[in-house]
């Protein structure tokens, strides 16, 4: 990973997120970027990094961090900064002041448009559980999401958590629906299936229940939840695409979703 990029305009949920962005930074003995967007008419480029460089510099410690300001589209002007070596972190929202827009809109954006995974931290920080927590749902961006999740735990010296949903929708024409009991085994075969694939060691959990409400639910207790950006489980009919940006905008924890290669 060449860069960690956190986007930051001096709101609470930004200086979450560059808190956050800087000690990634470290832990990945990397360069921390601080990207300020900012509407040429209202302010100058001088003056933001004057106003915000005590904050920013406090926030890095003794990480390596430059300070870009830029004009334009927030989310464009974030995207465009990545490459798929980076890591993006931005605040779950935050003022929007420096260019007319909530951050919440701009996380959302960069969601769906960056080219490296995405970190969308809220403005209340957890403690730290020694948890990371992944959603597995046997698709190909659920699989890339376990490998990038145990490499956050072991990154981290955390213990990873899979987490498989399992849930069927009742339509009222079935000759014959699954039970709880039937669903939960076929789950605990898919979750194995993907573990024993992957190669990877995780505490598997197979919960009853739609996947981003378990997720939300559970990360409660995680130190950072790591989604596939598109997915599909076949017993839930569930797009992991709409379960990442519900876990992005709702979880307890830092909320990374990654794109497969």
């Amino acid at each position: 990973m060449d860069h960690v990029i956190v986007g930051y305009d001096g709101s609470p949920h930004a200086g979450a997120a560059l808190g956050w962005a800087a000690r990634e930074a470290d832990l990945r003995h990397t360069r921390l970027c601080v990207l300020t967007v900012a509407d040429p008419r209202t302010t100058s480029a001088d003056d933001l990094r004057a106003r915000m460089s005590p904050d920013i510099r406090e926030a890095a410690g003794g990480v390596a961090v430059e300070h870009r300001v830029e004009h334009g589209d927030v989310a464009a002007r974030l995207v465009r900064a990545c490459d798929s070596a980076d890591l993006l972190v931005v605040g779950s929202r935050g003022r929007g002041a420096l260019a007319g827009r909530l951050l919440g809109s701009v996380s959302h954006a960069c969601l769906h448009a960056a080219p490296c995974p995405v970190v969308v931290v809220r403005e209340q920080q957890p403690e730290v559980h020694g948890v990371v927590l992944v959603g597995v749902d046997g698709s190909a961006a659920a699989r890339h999401a376990l490998t990038v999740a145990a490499e956050e735990a072991r990154r981290r010296e955390a213990v990873l958590h899979a987490i498989h949903a399992v849930h069927w929708d009742h339509v009222g024409a079935e000759l014959l629906a699954p039970t709880v009991h039937d669903l939960l085994d076929w789950g605990k075969h898919l979750l194995g299936k993907e573990l024993a694939e992957t190669g990877v060691s995780a505490h598997a959990y197979v919960v009853h229940g739609y996947a981003e409400d378990s997720l939300t639910r559970h990360s409660t207790h995680a130190d950072l939840l790591v989604l596939g950006a598109r997915g599909h489980s076949p017993l839930a009919t569930l797009i992991l695409g709409s379960t990442a940006d519900h876990c992005a905008r709702h979880a307890h924890c830092p909320a990374m979703v990654v794109r497969t290669p």
